[in-house]
């Protein structure tokens, strides 16, 4: 390549590497920002999805609640322990021991909160014709009141989450579920003698919900 000698004392060749070199600066100054851009787009992204499944998965979540409240309701899929109305009879798999009397149409359970028999829950199953879930009763059996009281406040404000506000009458809260076919009802039924709450998930004017 030849040379030229300019006024200013540089010679053609150096000024022609020097704006390659700016070129290539350039150039990598232009890849980074591309990345460091791609990389936030991809972060907020990530982000946005997070608090998605966060803030639809806060229902489902029943880490911070007491152990009856688990034992009972197991997950928070399905209306209660994974089923709702309308599934089929035969995909019932319970861990918990059939009970001592059984309802004529459908199954009954005993979960067992402790190892005495002064704290459980009965959960029964009822089925229709088609031999599908047509009603799903609790009834919980504690012996302390006051661990009565604390457990149904712990199902009307998870209820509340899930379902929206629930209509108060006496010692009984309703809720009108999603399509309004289906009603569920949380009830204080504790007497002098035996405290405990009663949950019915059933077909709104079901005999259940009387």
């Amino acid at each position: 390549m030849l040379s030229f000698v300019l006024p200013c004392g540089y010679k053609l060749s150096k000024i022609h590497l020097s704006v390659k070199k700016t070129y290539a600066y350039f150039a990598l100054l232009l890849l980074a920002f591309v990345q460091i851009s791609c990389g936030d787009k991809k972060e907020t992204i990530k982000s946005d999805k997070v608090t998605t499944t966060d803030s639809t998965s806060q229902v489902n979540k029943l880490e911070n609640y007491s152990l009856p409240f688990n034992a009972i309701l197991k997950t928070g899929a399905g209306m209660i322990r994974g089923l709702s109305i309308g599934d089929e009879m035969n995909v019932i798999l319970e861990s918990a021991p059939l009970s001592e009397s059984q309802p004529t149409n459908g199954k009954s359970y005993t979960e067992y909160f402790d190892d005495t028999d002064l704290n459980f829950a009965d959960i029964i199953y009822m089925s229709d014709s088609q031999n599908k879930i047509n009603a799903i009763s609790v009834d919980i059996f504690i012996e302390k009141q006051v661990a009565v009281d604390s457990l149904m406040g712990e199902f009307k404000g998870y209820f509340d989450k899930k379902y929206g506000q629930g209509k108060g009458i006496s010692k009984m809260t309703v809720w009108k579920l999603a399509g309004g076919i289906n009603e569920l009802m949380l009830q204080n039924v504790s007497t002098a003698k035996d405290p405990g709450l009663k949950i019915i998930f059933a077909k709104r004017g079901d005999e259940f919900l009387q």
